[in-house]
């Protein structure tokens, strides 16, 4: 029996896309990484401490608890990053396949490849499950069903704006007359149901302190930030998903508008800010089914059509399949070389700590950046949370500790000697050593210096490994600059002086 060619079409594109996230996954492994699993602990927490009503109340910020709650139940079963990484590479190509499904091949090859869509793929938030969540309220039934549940629970769990957008749908069934009077009180009183508790918990957040802090909108920054982000051929791919939308109008158009509507008060009050781009990835389900529209068209205009959304389509794709493998080759070219956490990892014994200390030299909107460092400690590897001593885990001061196999792993971008000392002095007592690693550190002004007098108590050998390195940064581009010789700075702590 001969499989469809949709299908089989559907099947190649899902292979690119699972490719292109596979190796997103693997260049996110990264310090940042570490720094987001950290915000679903109090989840984690919860599950571990058998409160499963705790851990589905566990807001982060202003994002519902579904997330955490799903990263606290990969941390119980297998709490290695590749599994949080996998969790969110995972939902992004399920919205690949569910938008396939819903709007065809030319819709999911826009998501699959979409350039904002493969930077946020593998990111350790929420922002992949709400494009899911978006891609299911496109594809979800238009009567009440498990399909049309299912999509509406994801819708207003995993993200406010899609939550949003989920209470836009119900309204637009409930209006459009094709349901009858008990199939409207079914949808009318699940949906309240659903979103109820998201509404409260929003509303109990919303005044607090950190809720609508974000600069006045500066729109030359948001239009920088999406050209950047998306690229010429993507600004024409959105320019056209939109225009399809206006002319094909239906559920999509109903819910780009929300979403934007949404999006847009979120910058005015101050809820988001103008150089945050995974709001914009939230649009990428709605945009593709607009394009999708064009390869509808009759006539003569068909033909055109076809190949200009073909060509820019085949250009993003080589685009970002070149950046993927140059991420990918940069990061195995770098990890080729002697760094001081692999002096230490050949050292250090059972129980000891290792401290990791690299600046925050970039900020980390653009998502190019990759951590050669952070990558000789294997994602697999089980790393739960640790807790060497009392503290609130939240307080990023105590570098978010992790217990990788024989070690406990620490990762700050400066150290702070009162909360340093409660950490090293714990490990010393207990007959273990303390490791610090300071690399990426040259361009950081003083960086060296406020390290070498926070140890300055402490019994200590310095070494410093070298290696080749390149200045400029180590992102989708692979290396580019100069060679020069980098050196990393590792600190042996015995005891106290």
């Amino acid at each position: 029996m001969r499989a469809h060619p949709a299908a089989l079409g559907l099947l190649s594109l899902l292979a690119v896309a699972g490719l292109l996230r596979l190796a997103r996954a693997a260049a996110r492994w990264d310090e940042i990484a570490l720094a987001y699993a950290a915000y679903t602990e109090p989840a984690v927490r919860a599950l571990l401490e058998g409160r499963p009503l705790a851990a589905a109340s566990s807001w982060v910020g202003l994002h519902p608890p579904l997330h955490a709650v799903m990263m606290g139940l990969v941390e119980v079963i297998w709490p290695a990053p590749a599994a949080w990484l996998a969790l969110s590479a995972l939902a992004s190509l399920g919205a690949v396949l569910l938008l396939g499904r819903a709007a065809g091949p030319w819709a999911a090859a826009a998501l699959a490849w979409g350039p904002l869509q493969l930077a946020y793929a593998a990111e350790v938030n929420n922002y992949p499950l709400a494009v899911l969540a978006v891609a299911a309220l496109l594809a979800a039934p238009r009567r009440p069903s498990p399909g049309l549940w299912l999509a509406l629970g994801l819708a207003c769990w995993a993200h406010v704006l899609t939550a949003l957008a989920a209470g836009a749908l119900v309204a637009r069934l409930l209006l459009a007359g094709g349901l009858a009077r008990g199939q409207q009180l079914r949808l009318a009183a699940g949906s309240v149901l659903l979103v109820a508790p998201v509404v409260t918990g929003a509303l109990v957040r919303v005044g607090g302190e950190g809720t609508f802090v974000q600069a006045r909108p500066d729109w030359a920054t948001w239009w920088e930030t999406a050209v950047r982000g998306v690229g010429p051929e993507g600004l024409l791919l959105a320019g056209l998903g939109a225009l399809g939308l206006f002319l094909c109008r239906g559920r999509a158009l109903l819910l780009g508008l929300v979403l934007s509507g949404g999006y847009l008060a979120a910058l005015l009050t101050g809820a988001a800010a103008t150089h945050q781009r995974p709001y914009l990835a939230l649009l990428g389900p709605v945009l593709a089914v607009g394009l999708s529209a064009w390869p509808r068209l009759r006539g003569g205009a068909r033909l055109p059509a076809l190949l200009f959304l073909g060509g820019l389509l085949a250009v993003q794709l080589g685009r970002q399949g070149g950046q993927a493998l140059g991420q990918v080759a940069a990061l195995r070219e770098s990890t080729g070389h002697d760094r001081g956490i692999a002096l230490v990892l050949a050292e250090a014994g059972e129980g000891d700590t290792l401290w990791l200390v690299a600046p925050a030299l970039y900020p980390d909107d653009d998502k190019t950046a990759v951590s050669p460092v952070l990558w000789r400690l294997s994602p697999l590897a089980r790393a739960p949370l640790a807790r060497p001593v009392s503290f609130e885990y939240l307080d990023y001061r105590y570098g978010q500790p992790r217990a990788w196999p024989g070690l406990t792993v620490h990762t700050s971008v400066e150290l702070e000697a009162q909360v340093f000392d409660h950490v090293a002095r714990a490990a010393l007592d207990g007959g273990h050593r303390v490791w610090v690693v300071l690399y990426e550190h040259a361009p950081a002004t003083g960086l060296a210096e406020r390290v070498a007098r926070v140890l300055r108590p402490y019994e200590q050998q310095v070494r410093r490994v070298a290696f080749p390195h390149v200045e400029g940064r180590l992102g989708a581009e692979g290396l580019g600059g100069s060679p020069t010789l980098g050196e990393d700075l590792v600190y042996e702590l015995r005891g106290l002086r």
